[in-house]
């Protein structure tokens, strides 16, 4: 009995990374499903939650057979994803103002806390507005009108599944909730990498993920990207499994995994085409009868069809001027996915009478010499890209009004770094370098090696390996070829942290341990093995700090590990929320607060961009029927009872903006917030600060 305990235990633990996948991503999916229809609770999200996951508690089979490779190397994995999530939660962003994206991301995961729905109503600040033609009752692209609610920028499950982290921590609880989809999205790159490399040997990737600065800075603020990271790896792990093990039940989760990343970000349909397709030529060259092959691939189309067009749905429901603003880009990619998805489904009717023939008398023809080419050809095409920057420089247009701001902001990063002032410059070419700065060159030439090895073998032999490739290869030849991005760091490697930094790493994991087979004696084998092990752990360390002695600051950090980004915000709004508690709020002339202070004070707010007259005050205090608290950073603007005095000073520190390289400096932005009630006459009477004055608090 006791061994049989021992042996069930062994299992469960080797089963434990890819579960702990499963359970996030079941948690995501009825997280996103219930916000999509205004219902994000507890009592509908978790439980939906749990009869997924025992629904589909054995899509992660249970080994019959298990190792002590397979016990240490799972154990470590989970061990290690926990204690990586709990040392950076202890320097968890405080993402609470809208300069960038994890800005609105967070404050909707602060809102869906305590209400079903994303939407947030007005509760009178429209008529309060339209006192005056400078007065609004939203902030540009973040917060926009829907009719008598006002609407946060972008796609939902993120946020939905960071509220989730404060039904049981409250604010600090959403604030770390990021950090264990960061965690999980370790584990999932270890799951993946399982399927090719040995136990252990699939640590080396996942290390690597792991320890970049990549990962880390963009799990410690709410960004959609480690989230989009482990639907995509892990529709990649089910769909393989379904395909070469023939479970159907596999295949068909990850169609709703893969499908389900319209939930998250506007370019969704990328990321499934490039699974979708994949899957359906594996399937095209798999064994098995063709009416049972044809019949998964459909299923596969129309359940990720299905589940893709819900979340874009839901998209224009909860986000109506965002998706109205990025309306061509999203018909595009609608467009594209159902023309390939239609043909895919057209060409896996006719496997039914021998269709399928035509994938498998191609590589047939191929042979074995068309795989090692085709391989190649995938690796040079990379190591071209990765060559741009010493033959071409990539420059944007200057005609409309979105590259003409954008050039301004790219010419102030180059002129605050003493660089070349060149702002139409997209540094688009230096994409492929990117990736350097997070896993170094030699990681980086490893997996371009990598995945021209995989191109091979799923050429010549396994097309299982196709679906690495779906996953990888399509989302980050386009990002390399044209990121549309503002090309600081660590912002714009967002485009490659959900494939590109995982398939990498795995791909370059693959080839290290490829070229050490192929050594001759056991022992420069091993010798190999355990260099390449210390350098995927060793290499991503290197980028943490940065030694160059021309520089004014020789030795320098990356600030997205050592440094809290927008550390000091929380006490800030805590702070000026509890100036006037329960009244109206009007915001003079700092748009990037207007969400911040709309969900933490949880009271009317509308912010006004100049200044205002009296009698306009008071007819604002008139329509809400109550004196508002007026807070701003320009008391000139306004008319005083007496000498107004700083109530609230604060510093917030965020990583400074850089081109070409991490970030390595940070810079602290100082708020003093001026107070004061509106009179029956519009006239401010000014706040008293707290006692002991208004002294200044910094990270």
């Amino acid at each position: 009995m006791a061994g049989r305990g021992h042996a069930r235990a062994a299992a469960a633990l080797v089963a434990a990374p890819e579960r702990i996948v499963l359970a996030a991503v079941m948690l995501a999916l009825s997280a996103g499903a219930w916000v999509s229809v205004g219902l994000h609770e507890p009592w509908t999200v978790l439980p939906a939650a749990a009869v997924g996951l025992a629904l589909a508690w054995r899509v992660v089979p249970t080994p019959t057979r298990v190792t002590a490779a397979d016990r240490w190397g799972a154990a470590i994995a989970v061990t290690g994803a926990g204690v990586w999530a709990v040392a950076n939660a202890l320097m968890s962003a405080e993402f609470l103002i809208v300069v960038r994206d994890p800005g609105f991301l967070t404050l909707t995961g602060m809102w869906l806390v305590d209400h079903p729905e994303s939407d947030i109503p007005t509760l009178g600040s429209i008529d309060a507005a339209a006192v005056d033609g400078s007065v609004l009752a939203d902030a540009s692209e973040a917060w926009n009108l829907r009719g008598d609610a006002i609407q946060p920028q972008g796609a939902r499950m993120l946020s939905a599944l960071i509220a989730a982290g404060g039904w049981i921590g409250g604010d600090r609880g959403v604030l770390v909730a990021n950090l264990a989809i960061g965690a999980v999205g370790i584990l999932v790159v270890y799951a993946l990498a399982r399927r090719v490399l040995g136990p252990l040997a699939s640590l080396a990737p996942a290390a690597a993920v792991a320890l970049s600065v990549a990962h880390i800075g963009l799990s410690r603020s709410a960004y959609t990207e480690p989230l989009t990271l482990v639907l995509v790896l892990a529709a990649a792990l089910w769909l393989w499994r379904g395909i070469e093990d023939r479970r159907a039940g596999a295949a068909l989760l990850g169609a709703v995994a893969s499908g389900a990343t319209s939930f998250i970000r506007i370019d969704g349909a990328v990321f499934a085409l490039g699974l979708l397709a994949a899957a359906v030529v594996a399937l095209a060259v798999a064994e098995g009868p063709r009416a049972r092959r044809a019949g998964l691939g459909l299923g596969i189309v129309l359940v990720q069809a299905g589940v893709l067009m819900a979340g874009y749905a839901a998209l224009w429901r909860w986000s109506e001027s965002y998706a109205e603003r990025l309306g061509d880009q999203a018909r595009t990619l609608m467009l594209g996915y159902s023309a390939v998805a239609v043909l895919l489904a057209a060409w896996m009717i006719t496997w039914f009478w021998g269709g399928d023939r035509l994938a498998t008398g191609l590589r047939a023809v191929l042979g074995r010499r068309g795989a090692i080419a085709a391989g190649a050809g995938v690796s040079l095409l990379l190591a071209v890209l990765a060559s741009r920057p010493l033959w071409w420089v990539s420059r944007r247009g200057t005609e409309s009004s979105v590259d003409r701001f954008t050039n301004s902001v790219v010419e102030s990063f180059q002129s605050a770094q003493g660089l070349e002032i060149d702002p139409t410059r997209t540094y688009a070419e230096h994409t492929v370098t990117w990736v350097s700065y997070y896993l170094t060159w030699p990681l980086v030439a490893l997996g371009i090696v990598g995945l021209g090895l995989a191109t091979m073998w799923a050429v010549r032999s396994r097309g299982g390996w196709l679906l690495l490739l779906g996953a990888v290869l399509p989302t980050s030849l386009l990002y390399f070829w044209n990121p549309e991005i503002v090309p600081d760091q660590l912002w714009a490697f967002r485009r490659f942290e959900p494939v590109t930094l995982p398939g990498f790493a795995i791909a370059a994991a693959v080839a290290a341990w490829w070229l050490a087979a192929r050594l001759r004696t056991p022992r420069a084998r091993r010798t190999a093995r355990t260099t390449a092990a210390v350098a995927f752990v060793v290499l991503p360390l290197t980028t943490w700090v940065s030694i160059d002695l021309r520089d004014d600051l020789p030795i320098s950090g990356a600030t997205p590990v050592f440094v809290r980004e927008m550390g000091g915000a929380r006490e800030q709004l805590d702070e000026l929320c509890a100036l006037a508690p329960g009244r109206p709020i009007i915001l003079a002339g700092t748009s990037s607060h207007f969400g911040s202070l709309r969900v933490t004070c949880d009271q009317p707010t509308v912010l006004a961009l100049r200044a205002l007259t009296p009698e306009k005050m008071a007819a604002m205090a008139g329509v809400w029927e109550t004196a508002p608290v007026v807070l701003t950073r320009n008391p000139e603007w306004f008319e005083w009872s007496a000498d107004p005095q700083v109530v609230e000073s604060s510093v917030v520190r965020q990583s400074a903006y850089r081109l070409q390289g991490i970030p390595r400096t940070y810079f602290d932005r100082t708020y003093s917030w001026y107070a004061g009630l509106v009179d029956q006459d519009g006239v401010l009477v000014p706040l008293d600060p707290p006692a002991g004055g208004a002294a200044v608090t910094s990270p």
